[in-house]
């Protein structure tokens, strides 16, 4: 083999290498050194994050029979801010009152009814079935 044809042979093959070895986590043009650029696990999505999501609802259970409430009943602790809803079960007619928040739902006797609101203002608040007088919970919003 020729000199200028051993020199091609081994510039191809250098090349070739270079070539193989410049592959191995370098950029072209870096001399070899190593640049690892982070990418998102998202790159290339074109949606934006979620937006926060906001307070989950509260829902508050409470049967009626025999004049007696039974579920959550007591002093109900509810993060300010939060969604929620009243569901009231009862044997007779009546209906359901949020003192503070003025909020009514009339119930059919043996039936149910629900008062949502959101829980904008701080404090306790009775619950109560309005006719019977019946005090059903206590609502602390804080």
């Amino acid at each position: 083999m020729g000199l200028v044809r051993r020199a091609m042979v081994g510039a191809a093959a250098l090349a070739v290498a270079g070539g193989v070895l410049g592959g191995c986590g370098r950029e072209p043009g870096t001399g070899g050194a190593s640049t690892a650029v982070p990418v998102p696990s998202d790159a290339g999505s074109s949606s934006a994050a979620p937006a926060p999501a906001g307070p989950a609802t509260r829902t508050i259970s409470i049967t009626v029979r025999g004049g007696t409430a039974s579920g959550e009943t007591g002093r109900v602790m509810v993060p300010l801010g939060t969604p929620v809803t009243m569901s009231v079960t009862s044997d007779v007619a009546d209906e359901i009152h949020v003192h503070g928040y003025d909020r009514k739902a009339e119930i059919p006797a043996a039936g149910t009814a629900s008062v949502s609101f959101t829980a904008t203002v701080p404090g306790v608040f009775e619950v109560e079935l309005e006719q019977s007088k019946l005090q059903l919970l206590q609502l602390q919003v804080s």
